[in-house]
């Protein structure tokens, strides 16, 4: 093959001095067009002569001394110090880092300049990986047309920026220079392989594609190891929204900025540039992240969250202004606590249009008789649900077998406690109210307050035993609330299910009184088949006690929000059975049925996925916290 007409730079030559990122000739800028390479000293030659033979001798086997690695040049202004990322720089910092008394020998000066090349080996593993995640993605499936192009995208400028749905990342990636195209299920083949979840692999396929098409100058400086991965998405993110006939320009200035500041420097000075060479972008940035203005989440502390964000400043004033006025109310009304415990409380009262100053004083706040249980608060969608096997709608739709849609009255986003504050919280009937399918899945103890096992809340997490009880009280008010125990084997999965008919405002009942049904592991005997296509209720809690969220490999979606789908088809024969039911959410329902993709149940709750790059992944029932 003849070399191309402009090679790339050696990976493991030197940088070049200077801040230019293109040497200069002996002769200066008014020698030779034609000559890129500038004339080696007789230090240099030296210098590259003394690598070689030590990758000789390591490629022989034999072992690197401390002798060998101060010669390098590790020093500042050394021949490794300089040395672009590649295999021989590889070589040195291994021999280097491996061997701990070579470590211990190396000068200060020497072992600096060793961890500054391990920062430029890293900065180009991460361009390698994501130079492979975007071939991965883009190559066309021979089993599948290439989709259609998108409408509209700005050009240069993503059309979706960080609001953009992770879920489309053609949508994401419209108009951007070269138009990638990303085949469908890329993010899902890779994921398993990674240990991502599907939306964080195509949140990594639409960056990589992304910064590669319209950062082609910092992603060349992240290969050379001459930016960080971070200062790369510091760039990507300020730039995000930026017109594409300013980007190159920007593209350029930043790249060679960030060679040489920090990452606060350098996302302070990329606002500035951005802001210069496009005013409007700024508008562009405010306008898309108010798509994404609230949701509930779940604190790393265990207490939780809600975001209102990216709202207009004047209503967002007056708002605190209201709650602020409310917790001095509260204040004067002798309500204890910290003004900003007040706010919390006064914050909880406004939404849940409730006022905490008509209700009686908890005796104690920091003790809360009773006991933690683990609680499944799906809501109306839960397996609880009360609709039968006669309820309307067709395989597959919204209505469909374990499908997302759901009557029931009550909220659907989650539980409704109180929050972190240790300020007076409502006492007896009095708190807040949520429907909820509890299901306690924990020994019985534990609500009689011997153990701190903790309990988990679909769609929110785990809770410490203190929420747990806090939350069950909140589901005991709620008429609409129906309780379900869930047996364990000692190993954590569910070996049994029984459900309690009617509200039981006093709390679970005593599961003694109940009874229970075998979920069926190994064999499969079909003696709990259903006869339609359409799951029984009963059989629906089976299954979603085996396997408590969506079946595909790394997939959390809770089983209450999931399609109940039939491994093998119900048209060709496949039974609604435990053995051939499991929980898929909608998405991977798709998946599944896509070409290339294949998914069998070895045994009931085992699944084994293969993708069309014939890989194989499995999943296995859910195993709960038993202490």
């Amino acid at each position: 093959m003849p070399p191309a007409p402009f090679p790339g730079p050696d990976p493991d030559a030197p940088e070049p001095s200077g801040s230019g990122s293109r040497p200069v000739p002996d002769g200066g800028n008014d020698s030779d067009p034609q000559c890129r390479e500038p004339a080696w000293s007789a230090d240099e030659e030296d210098s590259a002569a003394y690598l070689g033979e030590l990758m000789a001798a390591a490629a022989a086997g034999e072992e690197l001394t401390a002798g060998d690695i101060s010669g390098a040049g590790f020093g500042q202004d050394g021949t490794a110090h300089q040395m672009h990322p590649g295999p021989v720089l590889a070589t040195l910092v291994h021999a280097a880092t491996t061997d701990e008394k070579i470590l211990a020998t190396l000068s200060d000066d020497d072992l600096i300049g060793i961890i500054a090349a391990v920062r430029r080996i890293g900065s180009f593993a991460a361009w390698a990986e994501m130079t492979a995640v975007r071939e991965f993605a883009t190559r066309p499936d021979p089993r599948r047309p290439a989709p259609g192009a998108p409408s509209g995208g700005a050009a240069g400028g993503r059309s979706g920026g960080r609001g953009m749905d992770a879920r489309d990342p053609n949508a994401a990636l419209a108009g951007l220079p070269g138009a990638p195209r990303v085949r469908e299920f890329a993010a899902e083949e890779l994921a398993p392989d990674l240990h991502l979840s599907w939306q964080s692999a195509a949140g990594q396929i639409v960056y990589a594609c992304s910064v590669a098409a319209r950062l082609p100058v910092s992603f060349a400086a992240l290969r050379a190891g001459q930016i960080h991965p971070v200062h790369l998405r510091i760039i990507e993110d300020e730039t995000t929204y930026l017109s594409g006939k300013h980007l190159a320009e920007a593209d350029e200035k930043l790249a060679e900025a960030a060679r040489s500041k920090t990452f606060g420097e350098l996302r302070y000075h990329a606002h500035r540039l951005v802001l210069k060479l496009d005013p409007e972008s700024a508008l562009r940035r405010k306008n898309e992240a108010r798509k994404d203005a609230h949701r509930p989440f779940r604190e790393g502390s265990g207490n939780a969250g809600m975001v209102a964000r990216e709202l207009p400043p004047d209503e967002v004033l007056a708002s605190w202004q209201h709650v602020d006025q409310r917790a001095r109310d509260l204040r004067a009304a002798g309500i204890p606590g910290t003004l900003q415990e007040l706010r919390v409380l006064a914050y909880l009262d406004l939404l849940q249009e409730r006022d905490i100053r008509t209700a009686p004083a908890s005796p104690d706040q920091d003790t809360h008789p009773g006991d933690a249980c683990e609680a499944d608060t799906g809501g109306p969608d839960g397996p609880g649900d009360t609709d039968g096997p006669g309820e309307t709608g067709g395989p597959g739709g919204s209505g469909g077998p374990g499908g997302n849609g759901g009557t029931g009255p009550g909220p659907r986003n989650g539980p409704g406690g109180t929050g972190g504050t240790s300020a007076r919280r409502p006492a007896g009937d009095t708190g807040p109210s949520l429907a909820a399918q509890v299901t306690l899945t924990i020994r019985w103890e534990t609500w009689h307050g011997d153990s701190a096992t903790p309990g988990e809340a679909a769609g929110f997490g785990l809770l410490d035993p203190v929420s747990a009880r806090d939350l069950l009280a909140a589901a005991a008010r709620h008429p609409d609330t129906r309780w379900c125990y869930t047996a364990l084997h000692p190993d954590g999965t569910a070996a049994a299910h029984a459900c309690a008919p009617g509200p039981h405002p006093a709390g679970p009942p005593d599961p003694r009184t109940l009874k229970f049904n075998a979920v069926i592991r190994g064999p499969c005997d079909h003696a709990q088949a259903h006869g339609g296509y359409r799951p029984s209720r009963k059989l629906r809690h089976l299954v979603t006690a085996r396997n408590a969220t969506c079946t595909a490999p790394g997939c959390g979606q809770p089983a209450a929000r999931c399609d109940l789908d039939h491994t093998t088809p119900w048209h060709l024969g496949g039974l609604t059975c435990p053995c051939n039911i499991s929980p898929l959410c909608r998405h991977h329902h798709r998946v599944k049925q896509a070409q290339g993709w294949w998914l069998e149940q070895s045994e009931p709750g085992v699944m084994r996925w293969r993708t069309p790059a014939g890989r194989t992944h499995a999943t296995t029932p859910t195993v709960y916290p038993t202490g």
